[in-house]
């Protein structure tokens, strides 16, 4: 019980810090709302997944190069940590940009987000 105590505060106290101030940036510098503005529009959707499909279409010939040639060496594993880390990059914000803010702030329009 004592490690579950000290285990969960720490991770809760950092988690809400950290949080509390991507938050707090996202909202006095205006970056929610340009944000909240693009997932209305829709702009750069078709762009970020055309990046999406080219990078997941790499990550796939990559591995299966790497598998034709029967071993990988250092340079194969940074390009495949590489490849691997822009796609979930990418996969991420489309994910953030355009499904989560809108279901979390629907018609956001700027200003302060709690009364």
């Amino acid at each position: 019980m004592r490690q579950a105590v000290g285990a969960v505060f720490p991770f809760l106290f950092i988690h809400l810090i950290c949080c509390g101030m991507l938050l707090f940036l996202l909202v006095s510098s205006g970056i929610l709302f340009m944000l909240s503005q693009e997932a209305s529009n829709k702009i750069f959707l078709l762009p970020a997944l055309l990046l999406t499909a080219l990078l997941f279409w790499q990550y796939l010939h990559h591995q299966h190069s790497c598998t034709l040639k029967g071993y990988k060496t250092f340079y194969d594993r940074l390009r495949g940590l590489t490849l691997y880390l822009l796609l979930s990059l990418t996969a991420g914000f489309i994910f953030i940009i355009y499904v989560f803010i809108p279901w979390w702030i629907p018609g956001y329009r700027g200003g302060i987000l709690l009364p």
